[in-house]
């Protein structure tokens, strides 16, 4: 587009603007006026707008023209007498539009509630006796005289290695062991009549003192050969097979005891003073929805530990009837005696720069009660402050509340008589 072509735009857009500004603003004509702009260039038809005084002025000065001149000085005092009666009007409707008598407010009652009373942890399950068994010599695997996840009687046979060299050793170890005690008791009866000396009898003896050790050398090498169940449980899992050569670090099954089992969790360090030996306890595992187990506390750590400042405790459950394994998971929980807290409906707790508070009524009046929070849940909240248990704190209609302002119970105010509110629900514990 040519230049020229845009400056006509741009000045015809100026104009529109103006007429536009002058049609909706009474005092475009003098603010362009003001700006230097020559009142020749401002014709007052092109400002629609009009001031209200002007507006209003115009009837009136068409009328009074029509009156005589006294009419007009009438006209002016019953202008001046509506006027007043206007304002004095205005007056009066304002004053029966303001707040009058008691703010209506919803109420409810303080009480007294438990709190630090349990602790819920997790824990996870492990067998009151486990161990994994290796064999204690190396050797071939003859014999394995279980099957995984069979209850074994202590000393049962898990596994036997190949024993032919051992045999042959105890035998050799029994016979000098035989000969030796010939010998000993041939010299002692030649050292008697001193046919021979003191020394030879005290050679004959170590002698057999010696092929009694190596005969005792020989039965444990034999007695290694077999693994053996060290107390009465259940055995796991192997990947020992007939044929297999296995040494001293070699895996050969694990087994656990669990007619008994050991949960191990942690407690906060605010409950290590409470926590005691004996203590009993309960627990609930999700792979057995709605059967609560039994216990007691079996063990305590001797320290909080720092970096996560709980203290380690162990329970044992009964586990006779073998319902339970070890890894389960389980959600433990120690009772105590706990702290008595007031509790108060959680909307009733507000907040400014000086901390929480709430609005006690007392009286038909309601006062600020500064209060600390203990513990929140989603409907109530457990404070300490200046209340008791039966203070009526205002729920809501808090926006409007000054101290000292007059109140009165919703009920009350729909004429049902006292305000019956509902205590606060029960607040949550500590996990």
């Amino acid at each position: 587009m040519a230049v020229w072509k845009q400056v006509v735009l741009v000045c015809v857009l100026a104009v529109a603007g103006v007429f536009a500004w002058g049609a909706y603003d009474p005092s475009a004509r003098a603010t362009l006026a003001g700006l230097g702009v020559p009142e020749a260039a401002l014709p007052a038809w092109a400002f629609l707008a009009r001031p209200e005084a002007d507006a209003a002025a115009g009837p009136a000065t068409a009328g009074a023209g029509k009156r005589p001149a006294g009419g007009g000085q009438a006209g002016g005092v019953q202008a001046g007498a509506a006027q007043g009666g206007s304002r004095s009007g205005g007056g009066q409707g304002g004053g029966r539009g303001g707040p009058s008598g008691p703010i209506t407010v919803v109420a409810a009652p303080a009480s007294t509630q438990k709190t630090n009373d349990r602790v819920v942890a997790i824990g996870t399950a492990e067998a009151a006796r486990t161990v994994t068994l290796f064999p204690r010599s190396t050797g071939e695997v003859t014999e394995i005289g279980f099957r995984p996840g069979e209850v074994v009687k202590a000393g049962a046979v898990l596994v036997r290695l190949d024993d032919d060299a051992e045999k042959i050793a105890l035998a050799k170890a029994e016979l000098t062991l035989s000969d030796a005690r010939a010998k000993a008791t041939r010299y002692e009866t030649l050292a008697g009549s001193r046919a021979i000396s003191a020394v030879d009898r005290d050679t004959a003896r170590s002698e057999l003192q010696a092929a009694e050790l190596a005969v005792r050398d020989a039965r444990l090498a034999l007695d290694r050969r077999v693994i053996l169940a060290p107390y009465a449980g259940v055995v796991g899992l192997t990947t020992v097979e007939v044929g297999a050569m296995v040494s001293s670090t070699t895996e050969i099954v694990t087994l656990d005891e669990r007619a008994t089992l050991k949960i191990e969790f942690r407690i906060p360090e605010a409950f290590a003073s409470k926590v005691a030996l004996g203590q009993s306890v309960s627990a609930v595992t999700p792979a057995r929805p709605g059967d609560d187990f039994e216990g007691e506390v079996t063990a305590l750590g001797s320290r909080v530990e720092s970096d996560s400042r709980t203290l380690v405790v162990q329970a044992a459950l009964d586990n006779a009837a073998d319902l339970l394994r070890p890894g389960m998971s389980f959600h433990v929980t120690l009772r105590f005696s706990g702290d008595d807290e007031i509790a108060v409906p959680a909307l009733s707790v507000q907040w400014d720069r000086d901390g929480s508070y709430v609005w006690r009524v007392k009286d038909g009046a309601v006062e600020r009660v500064a209060v600390r929070i203990v513990e929140r849940s989603a409907e109530t909240v457990l404070v300490d402050g200046d209340l008791a248990a039966g203070d009526t704190v205002v729920v809501e209609g808090v926006q409007r509340l000054r101290p000292g302002a007059k109140v009165a119970l919703a009920d009350a105010a729909r004429g049902d008589g006292p305000a019956a509110a509902t205590p606060p629900a029960p607040a949550g514990t500590r996990g």
